[in-house]
Parts: structure tokens; sequence; C-alpha cells
């Protein structure tokens, strides 16, 4: 079978190696679908977790079972899955034995892994089973918000991690959503995924824009926009003390995306401000519920995909999703 492999930074090959031997406790999964994520870029300039050991690569996908081990109750051959990487010891993609940009995959011990493989609904196609994982981070960032009926917000960068962020407050009956991001693609995705509005923080500051839109709290006779709830999942370097510079006293600020160098925040801001700052990674239960929602059509993952390429055009898809500017979520087929 073939596997994508990094051995080092920029260093990433489809290599062909044998399918994995499986036990009495195990799976064997045929792979249909698997989306790039920003892990999968972001591992692939940094180089494998463990410098000596080349890395599979790949978290979310889903497949079809296609062999169990004599002891599996759980599954049986046929069914449809897609793997919940947030709740395996598998570390699948990530420095486990297997890694989703493949033919096949193992799961050990699956039935004592309740939550590793989630089966999907008659109507869910593999594609869109596939981004359940990146959905369930953006559902699992809105939890962590709390958002109560009538709040206004925010969201910095529109990429996969921030269009699920759009469609779960979309879903959940929140409408007031403007949108920063650099990219028109991606812009234009935020409003097709629900969006009030999506601005180029380039041309369009987000203090003035906002000021705009939702008028001005006062502290101190200092004038600072309206805004709820802010999610950063840019990564864009200092937007954190930015936001906490010119927002409204009482503002909850979500952060989702990963910051490659350490930040400076102002405290005597958040505290006179009252800022609640929330970090957000991961989903520790939501990846069932969003499956439901996309069975519910609650949630549409297609609005999240600008590209599909077949498996054996791998590298050229790395290279599209690497591109921020001009793709969304890139989604690989295996045929």
């Amino acid at each position: 079978m073939k596997v994508a492999v990094l051995h080092a930074p920029l260093d990433l090959r489809l290599e062909e190696v044998p399918t994995p031997e499986m036990g009495s406790n195990d799976l064997l999964v045929k792979v249909v679908s698997a989306g790039i994520c920003g892990t999968d870029l972001h591992f692939r300039h940094m180089g494998p977790r463990f410098p000596e050991k080349p890395m599979a690569l790949g978290h979310e996908w889903a497949g079809e079972v296609i062999e169990t081990g004599s002891n599996v109750t759980r599954f049986r051959v046929g069914d449809r899955v897609a793997y919940n990487s947030n709740n395996s010891p598998a570390d699948m993609g990530r420095g486990g034995e297997c890694g989703g940009f493949s033919n096949f995959v193992v799961l050990r011990d699956v039935d004592e892994q309740t939550q590793a493989l989630c089966k999907l609904p008659d109507n869910v196609s593999y594609d869109h089973a596939a981004l359940v994982e990146p959905i369930s981070v953006g559902a699992h960032a809105v939890n962590r918000a709390n958002p109560q009926p009538g709040e206004s917000i925010t969201l910095f960068g529109a990429g996969p991690i921030g269009l699920g962020i759009i469609m779960t407050l979309v879903g959940r009956g929140f409408h007031d959503i403007v949108v920063f991001e650099l990219s028109p693609l991606r812009r234009e995705m935020a409003l097709n995924a629900g969006a009030r509005a999506a601005f180029d923080p380039r041309r369009n500051p987000a203090q003035e824009i906002l000021g705009e839109l939702r008028g001005h709290g006062h502290i101190w006779g200092v004038p600072h926009p309206q805004t709820d709830i802010y999610f950063e999942a840019s990564g864009a370097y200092g937007l954190l003390p930015e936001i906490t510079r010119f927002c409204n006293k009482g503002s909850r600020i979500i952060t989702i995306a990963i910051h490659r160098k350490p930040l400076e925040l102002d405290g005597t801001k958040l505290m006179s401000k009252e800022i609640t700052l929330i970090g957000s990674q991961g989903y520790p239960h939501e990846f069932p519920e969003v499956m439901d929602k996309i069975k519910r059509g609650e949630i549409d993952p297609e609005k999240m995909i600008s590209h599909r390429f077949p498996f054996d055009q791998f590298l050229q898809a790395f290279e599209v999703a690497d591109n921020a500017n001009d793709a969304g979520k890139v989604v690989l087929q295996f045929h």
C-alpha cells in the first residue's frame, strides 16, 4: 500500500509499504477520504515529532471496515467509519503506528477504544465525514465561548477551523458574525457559511469596522467597539494583544490558533476591562454531535471544501493546501 511519510522538514514522500498486520482485537479500514489539516502543514515545515523516526501523516479520515479480528464485536466488515483522533490512543498521523494518508490503517484493541471510530449515517458521504474533525474543533471553541442569545461575535481567520466556528454558530441561531480574513476566497467562503460580513483587515481595520457596525461602549470616556465574543483562529502575530487593546469591557476572547512565538499581553487591560481570555484545543466530546448535525443538514461540510485531489497527487494537494490565500479545506480521495 502507499502511505505519506514525513522524513524531515519539507521532506514528504509517498512510499510503498506492507499493509499492517492485524491481531484478533484489531480492525483494518480502507481509507476513502481524508482532509489535509493545518497540523499536517505545521509538521511538514517542522519535521517529525521525533527527528530520528519518520512519521506517517494524516488524522482526518473516513473509510470502510474491510477486516475484523476474531474478538472484535463493535464493528463488522462493511461498516462506514470516521476517525475521532481526539479520543483515540493510536496517535494516528502524529507519531503513531499509522497515518490516515494511506490506503489502509489498522486500529488496535478497537473494542476498548469506544470513541476512536464513529459510524457514518447513511446520508453522510466519506468526504464530509472526514471533515467532522475540524468542524468539531470549531464546535468545541464555540462551547468554550458559551455564547448567549443576542450576543455579537467577531472571528479572525476563516480557514477550516474558522469556517467550522461559523457553521456551528449559525446552526445555533447566531447570525451577527463579522469575519476578518486576508484571503478573498476564504472571505467568500465565510459569507457562504453564514457570516454577516467579511473584511480584509489590511484595508478595513477591525476596530473601525466594528465601531461602525455595532457602535461603541465607553471606558473612562474612551470609545471601544462593541463585540461580546472574539474568536482568534488566524494565528496572526500580535493580534491577541491588539484585541485586548481595543475590545470593550467584559469581552470574551477565545484563542484556537497556533502561535509560533510567545506574545506579550497587557495584564492591566485584562484586569481593568474584565476580559475573559479562553483557550480552546481539540474536541473532547463534540465529534458525535457534529456528525449528527451533518446528518440532519444543520451543518454542511461542503462549504469548507475548495479542492479535491486523488491520493496519487498527494504532493500537489499539499502544495495547494499550504497556500492559505487560495485554498479552504483540501480533500484527498482514495480510489
